[in-house]
């Protein structure tokens, strides 16, 4: 899941991929699309995910 940054809205990868028809290149931007509020971002790299997901607490016991 995508969060937006300026909404919150949260959406698939799916439902953020579609470019907007007037955008002189939106065929190969990369940019990331809200569905809800329009406001175009960055998608988040592998490399963060991976840094996010390392940082993350962890339980002890195995506990979720």
């Amino acid at each position: 899941m995508i969060s937006c940054g300026m909404c919150g809205h949260d959406f698939t990868n799916e439902e953020g991929a579609a470019c907007q028809a007037g955008c002189p290149i939106s065929k190969g931007c990369g940019l990331v699309t809200c569905p809800a509020c329009g406001y175009e971002f960055p998608p988040t790299s592998r490399l963060v995910e991976l840094v996010k997901s390392l940082l993350k607490p962890r339980n002890a016991l195995g506990r979720t």
